[in-house]
């Protein structure tokens, strides 16, 4: 990761090959998964909030676990 403090959800979606659409779905179906907004209403993703995201990916396409499954665990 870079030395930056917040990433665009455009840079979170790059670095975990992920679509900018699936990291919206799953900020609903995850609770803890909160990226701050702007003024302007844009996500913000802090460090920790990239690893939840690398957690929850490695949860759902690694390891072959549901939605329902991944938030049990």
């Amino acid at each position: 990761m870079a030395d930056k403090e917040f990433f665009s959800i455009k840079e979170v979606a790059d670095m975990l090959e992920l679509q900018p659409y699936v990291l919206r779905y799953w900020e609903k179906e995850f609770s803890i998964l909160r990226p701050k907004r702007n003024r302007v209403g844009r996500r913000y993703y802090t460090k920790k909030d990239v690893d939840i995201v690398r957690m929850i990916r490695n949860i759902l396409h690694d390891q072959g676990y549901t939605i329902a499954a991944a938030k049990k665990k």
